[in-house]
């Protein structure tokens, strides 16, 4: 056989593998749009009440002077559950923390007294505590928080508390750093995890990380045993890795995943270094249970502006609801914005509160599919004043799938 016609067996080997994949996106794509294809339906939002959990304490010597990083839950018995951080010294990341649970047992009206189930005690500047991620497994009724402790050191631990009586009492911290390896003990990203509800991967618990003492970028931590153990899916780096980075540079940094009803995983992400000067949020997707986030279906939404924040997400009866500040470099004028097919357009928004506002989150309870609730950080005079729930009601004609 001759070199020419093996070259030519070759190049046909490769246009074949190239036609086949090229093949496959088209008809993952086609399937997409398919299965998540949606009939339009009018949907409002009106607010029933609003409750402050925390304040700002302007006292000199207050030993608590600030909470910031609020995460939100239903529970497996209805209720909700919002934890904090209070941060001790002052309003800086870094400084020693006390993570503090209040529950609702009647729908976000009246709230129980703060418990602290974290507490960095007196460590130093920097050895601290940093909020995570809330999730719940709906198989054995518990509620898990992950969070990292000394992010900032070469050492960083990724650890895990969970909860078996609805919010109540909360186990012992379990550091999981082993699980995932050094180099992917990842600071878990604000917001809420999620247990998948279709396949592939039915079951399978989901939290969504960001940043790496040796570099930045997303990674998704996965567990099949009911939170026993863990390992590293998908992984995204920043480009360049190492954490020094200019404006204009791809950081993709706090993220928050929800499921669509075909299974595929839907992911929204703080755009830190404002990619090519975009300031608005990443998308990113995965359809295979977080094993991998193709490429070519990660993004960049104009419609959702941003000045580099974390914001909540949630999926119900084919509405995707988004909350964050409408503003592209100063924390203010927070609105819902909702899109009725899967995040592709955002036709509609209602706006919550019009001075300052920090990191948001929402949550519905799976038995009442008429209320909406946002948890955030807002303010007069600065976006991390107070920490208040507000509950609203949807008004729509008509069902999605």
């Amino acid at each position: 056989m001759s070199g020419r016609f093996r070259l030519l067996i070759v190049a046909s080997l490769f246009i074949i593998v190239i036609l086949a994949r090229w093949i496959g996106n088209q008809e993952l794509t086609k399937h997409q749009m398919v299965r998540l294809s949606t009939s339009p339906v009018n949907v409002s939002l009106d607010q029933t009440h609003d409750v402050v959990l925390w304040k700002k304490s302007f006292k000199k010597k207050a030993t608590i002077p600030v909470y910031r990083v609020p995460v939100f839950t239903y529970t497996p018995q209805g209720n909700l559950v919002v934890i904090a951080e209070g941060r001790r010294k002052g309003k800086k990341d870094e400084n020693p923390k006390v993570f503090e649970v209040r529950r609702s047992t009647d729908g976000g009206k009246t709230w129980s007294a703060p418990r602290r189930i974290v507490d960095d005690g007196k460590s130093r500047f920097k050895v601290s505590s940093y909020i995570g991620t809330i999730f719940v497994d709906d198989t054995t009724a518990t509620i898990f928080l992950m969070y990292v402790f000394c992010e900032f050191c070469p050492t960083r631990s990724l650890m895990l508390i969970n909860s078996t009586d609805d919010g109540i009492t909360w186990s012992r911290p379990r550091n999981i750093t082993d699980h995932v390896g050094k180099d992917y003990a990842t600071h878990p990203s604000p917001g809420y995890g999620i247990q998948k509800k279709q396949e592939p991967a039915k079951g399978r618990l989901i939290v969504c990380g960001h940043g790496f003492y040796n570099g930045k970028g997303l990674v998704l931590l996965l567990s099949d045993d009911h939170g026993v153990t863990w390992r590293r899916g998908a992984f995204v780096p920043s480009v360049p890795f190492m954490p020094e980075k200019e404006k204009g540079h791809f950081d993709p940094d706090e993220c928050q995943p929800v499921e669509f009803p075909d299974g595929s995983i839907y992911i929204l992400i703080r755009n830190e270094k404002v990619y090519q000067e975009n300031h608005c949020k990443m998308i990113m997707r995965s359809f295979d249970g977080g094993e991998t986030l193709p490429q070519n279906y990660t993004y960049l939404d104009q419609a959702l502006i941003e000045p580099r924040i974390t914001s909540g997400l949630w999926y119900h009866d084919g509405i995707l609801f988004y909350s964050g500040p409408k503003h592209d470099t100063i924390r203010r004028n927070l609105h819902i914005k909702w899109s009725y097919d899967h995040g592709k357009t955002w036709t509609s928004e209602k706006r919550i509160w019009s001075k300052f506002a920090g990191y948001s989150a929402l949550m519905m309870l799976p038995h009442d599919r008429n209320h909406l609730y946002i948890l955030y950080e807002r303010g007069f005079k600065s976006s991390i004043d107070k920490i208040a729930v507000t509950k609203l009601k949807i008004f729509s004609e008509g069902a999605h799938n």
